[in-house]
């Protein structure tokens, strides 16, 4: 017997569709090298140099200015912190509501789970909850940044579809060896569902790592500041920040560079952890889409 070979001929939809893919990929790498480059730049090659595909003599000095003097170590600390407690807070709520929703067998499931859509679609405003964290004592605090924000309802529907798919005879089976509902949940369910709480823990870690709209409305204080709110002060107030910088390493202070690397340095983190969980984004996503 030979071997055939099964040829894939591109048609024209394919054609425009790997055009229109390769345009937008381009859209995104190559500003994303030249932010790269630029933290590596000095401030006259910059000017004089313009566009290039790698700094002549590359420098870490405006990665050493963000370290030292941008306020970016408290920053990294904050972020991680909240990201870590953020994220264990969300899967406590996440997962113990959508192991509730998914038993079909208890009186008032329908009103609840209806109940806890309805602020998907309809939210009560900013002003509503800005006043409610303030009545709650949370504001500048870590709290006000992990509490009211830690369940996502999307997150909790995914999660539940898991939950309905694992088989009920496991469950009959602990029921009459006397597990008791806790332990199925922790020492039955939960192993079921890997791959989907690393998908649902890697859209927590991601969202509260690029969070910062809520810690600049409810933090006040500098110092629990997480790494996105520095990121954006020094983005539209760098001038501030060489202000920080002693006179003996100045080094004619590169602002352009300082930019592009406290963007690098926020970014780093998620572009670690995030290659090693991809596979679990649509895998998640795709399991949790079978049923709404």
């Amino acid at each position: 017997m030979t071997n055939k070979k099964r040829s894939y001929k591109l048609d024209s939809f394919d054609i425009v569709n790997i055009i229109l893919l390769t345009i937008l990929m381009l859209m995104v790498l190559i500003p994303f090298y030249y932010t790269i480059v630029i933290s590596f730049m000095e401030q006259q090659e910059f000017i004089m140099g313009g566009f290039t595909l790698w700094a002549n003599k590359p420098t870490i000095a405006n990665y050493k200015d963000i370290v030292l003097y941008g306020g970016i170590g408290k920053a990294f600390y904050n972020s991680v912190v909240n990201t870590i407690l953020g994220v264990c807070f969300s899967m406590f709520v996440t997962t113990t509501l959508a192991y509730g929703l998914s038993k079909k067998n208890y009186p008032g499931r329908t009103f609840i789970q209806n109940f806890v859509i309805f602020p998907m679609f309809f939210g009560g405003g900013l002003i509503p909850f800005f006043l409610t964290v303030k009545g709650l004592g949370l504001m500048n605090t870590r709290w006000a940044v992990i509490i009211p924000i830690g369940l996502s309802i999307f997150n909790a529907i995914i999660l539940r579809n898991f939950f309905e798919q694992l088989p009920k005879d496991l469950e009959e089976a602990a029921i009459i060896d006397g597990a008791s509902p806790l332990r199925i949940f922790i020492q039955i369910h939960l192993p079921l569902i890997k791959p989907a709480l690393a998908t649902i823990i890697l859209f927590y870690a991601v969202d509260r790592w690029n969070e910062w709209f809520y810690s600049s409305l409810f933090l006040g204080d500098n110092d629990l500041w997480p790494m996105q709110v520095v990121l954006r002060q020094i983005l539209y107030a760098t001038e501030g920040m060489k202000k920080n910088i002693p006179p003996e390493a100045r080094r004619d202070t590169f602002s352009e560079g300082i930019k592009a690397a406290t963007v690098l340095l926020t970014m780093a983190p998620i572009m670690v952890v995030y290659p090693f969980l991809q596979k679990y984004f649509v895998k998640g996503i795709m399991i949790g889409a079978i049923k709404s």
